[in-house]
């Protein structure tokens, strides 16, 4: 069996957004970034392709991670709770800064 290591960083962002969602007892900030994780795995898995023509999937789910990962990790002081928000902040800040490099650099 062959593992796609390229799947590693959605998957690690979505399972660090669940334990964000399940820990978490104010869950916008985590609902939202399960959803924009969701979205990157299933459209990088190939199942739907991204629907927003004007905007690459790296700035907007990049963007929405990253937000979402801060503003869980400022609130938060569980080490759980402070370990998936840092996962999910850096895996957003990956994907931003590839696609901010891709179209600017």
């Amino acid at each position: 069996m062959k593992i796609d290591t390229t799947l590693l960083m959605p998957t690690a962002a979505l399972v660090s957004s669940i334990l964000l969602l399940l820990a978490g007892r104010k869950r916008i900030f985590e609902l939202i970034a399960v959803i924009a994780s969701a979205i990157w795995l299933i459209v990088h898995l190939g199942i739907v392709n991204w629907p927003i023509k004007g905007a690459s999937l790296g700035l907007v789910i990049g963007a929405t991670l990253v937000v979402t990962g801060v503003a869980v990790y400022l609130r938060v002081t569980n080490k759980r709770e402070v370990t998936a928000s840092t996962v999910v902040a850096i895996l957003g800040g990956i994907l931003l800064f590839g696609a901010v490099h891709a179209r600017w650099g």
